[in-house]
């Protein structure tokens, strides 16, 4: 009985050091796991990354992208990947391209220090400015995005100017998309006219005998840049028998031919008050423009001209031919229509575009869909992002379906 006792004291004896055994090796593995999480904790925070940028050369419209770099004096850290142009358009700049410039910054000690998002980054140089950062490797690394200002430029000097009947005609000023124009009798200035065309027909205005001549520049709407003007052009002489005698722009329609719409078996055409039809250009009725084909028949549905794609109501529903702007459904694609009165309103965006505070994505190729909203997984300049299947908005700062994280940029990693 005896050594029952002493056996049952020997046997519990062995438990509780067992126990204390295990409990020890599950607290040493405890804290192994908190130390290094207990040491970030403890490094000391960057508080400011300051940069410098230089551009070789700088960018401006029609220059090859170029080189850039960026440095920084701090000992604490150094540039790890060193700066480049983040997805150009082109490799060269195009007019109201906003540049993007992309970099790492990582520890030389990630024992002693670390970066938060708390860290500021400031930026100097060509009028730079931080557009995003991120931290990375647990605070070892942070990735930097830099915006350089809208890319401008002089536009090209207008090289051809002249008469045609009485209407003017010019060629293109550089990479501009209206014309300010002015018509002179002798030297009285009668009319200024803005246009998107290179061509205006003066002959209303053209209402008292004399000498005209008319002069233009190029304007951008981009960058509000502006071209020279051109000289004077040659005289175009009126004579008095010659003279616009119809109302002119406003005035009432001729009483022979009434002005205003006129629809036949082939279509409608839009009859000037001189008695005149519109033909290969925009005209303003009713609050909504209209296109009128060279053969002076109004346009529907998707028509190039003046360098952009517009879509014209193909539906009679008592606005047949209106430019559509905004967000249309068209042939089972979403597009998107510029909405601003900018000098291109209608035109289809294609490429990235930022509406109501999101970044969605039209089909920039030539393909027979250009302008049509992507959705799902795109790989654009060499980098995959996420699309909403539905909306077509870019997923940031979340996991998209297969597992990635979108960055605050939509980059997926």
């Amino acid at each position: 009985m005896q050594h029952d006792k002493i056996r049952r004291k020997r046997l519990k004896f062995y438990s509780v050091s067992r126990f204390i055994t295990q409990l020890t090796a599950v607290m040493m593995v405890v804290l192994a796991a908190a130390a290094p999480a207990w040491a970030a904790a403890q490094r000391e925070t960057v508080s400011t990354v300051k940069l410098t940028v230089y551009c070789d050369p700088k960018p401006e419209v029609g220059k090859e992208t170029g080189t850039v770099t960026v440095t920084q004096t701090d000992g604490r850290f150094s540039i790890s990947e060193p700066a480049f142009y983040y997805d150009p358009d082109d490799i060269v700049w195009l007019r109201g391209e906003i540049p993007v410039i992309r970099l790492e910054v990582s520890l030389n000690d990630t024992l002693t220090y670390r970066f938060t998002s708390a860290t500021k980054v400031t930026v100097s140089g060509f009028q730079s400015e931080v557009k995003t950062k991120k931290v990375l490797g647990g605070g070892d690394s942070l990735r930097v995005d830099i915006t350089l200002p809208k890319v401008t430029g002089p536009l090209g000097d207008i090289e051809d100017y002249y008469w045609e009947g009485n209407t003017a005609h010019w060629s293109d000023a550089g990479d501009g998309d209206r014309y300010e124009v002015r018509l002179y009798r002798g030297n009285t200035l009668v009319k200024t006219v803005n246009t998107n065309r290179n061509e205006f027909d003066f002959y209303p205005y053209m209402t008292r005998a004399g000498e005209y001549s008319f002069r233009v520049r190029g304007l951008s709407s981009l960058d509000g840049q502006k071209s020279p003007w051109t000289d004077r052009s040659e005289d175009n002489s009126i004579s008095a028998s010659s003279v616009y005698t119809g109302s002119g722009p406003g005035g009432s329609p001729s009483p022979s031919e009434p002005a205003g719409w006129q629809q036949d078996n082939r279509g409608w055409t839009y009859r000037q008050a001189d008695g005149s039809l519109v033909r290969g250009r925009w005209i303003y009725v009713d609050n909504n423009w209209f296109h009128m084909a060279d053969n002076a028949y109004m346009d529907t549905g998707w028509i190039y001209t003046d360098n952009n794609w517009f879509y014209l109501n193909p539906v009679s529903d008592g606005t047949r031919g209106a430019m559509k702007v905004g967000w249309q459904y068209v042939d089972n694609n979403w597009f998107y229509l510029n909405p601003i009165s900018d000098g291109a309103r209608g035109a289809m965006r294609a490429g990235w575009q930022y509406l109501n505070g999101n970044w969605y994505y039209l089909n920039p190729i030539s393909d027979g869909t250009r302008g049509a909203m992507k959705t799902g997984y795109q790989k654009v300049g060499g980098v995959w992002y996420y699309l909403d299947p539905g909306s077509g908005v870019l997923w940031v700062n979340r996991t998209v379906p297969n597992g990635s994280v979108a960055d605050s940029s939509g980059v997926l990693h």
